[in-house]
């Protein structure tokens, strides 16, 4: 996967230069913020295929980043990390949670799987995109129709 940008989010200023120079090792177009804000301006600006988020930042917590995130695009892989307790983090509203301190290697490979599993997704069929197809299809069959028989 060529070209993954991913949007890393946390209020300290080593940590964000931390995801910066380790995700970037591993492929990733990095881009950081400082915080919930931020984050949700520099989502709606470009395009953005996976979230990293602190849980606990001022302002606005990764939960809710991940909340409005996720009423944006439902399939946005976002990977909450967190010092609480695992019970603390909200499930619901993120697609992993991993505690901080966990290896690079399985930060890298929760985030990989992610986006992989996202791709398999999105080539999945949604007949509901057809409907403007439909409609277009159904106003040239009835040109196609209709003219010959107005000329007459």
């Amino acid at each position: 996967m060529a070209n993954r940008k991913l949007l890393c989010v946390d209020d300290d200023s080593g940590t964000r230069k931390f995801y910066k120079n380790m995700f970037g090792s591993y492929g990733y177009d990095v881009i950081v913020a400082s915080g919930g804000r931020e984050a949700l301006k520099l989502f709606l600006s470009r395009k953005i295929d996976a979230v990293v988020t602190d849980f606990e930042m001022p302002g606005m917590t990764g939960a809710e980043l991940a909340e409005r995130l996720k009423k944006l695009r439902p399939e946005l892989p976002v990977v909450l990390v967190s010092g609480a307790k695992a019970t603390d983090i909200p499930q619901q509203v993120v697609d992993a949670a991993v505690a901080k301190g966990t290896s690079i290697a399985g930060l890298v490979a929760q985030m990989d799987a992610l986006m992989q599993a996202k791709q398999k997704r999105s080539i999945a069929l949604h007949p509901e995109r057809l409907i403007p197809l439909g409609s277009v299809l159904a106003s040239v069959a009835l040109v196609v129709y209709a003219l010959p028989r107005i000329w007459k």
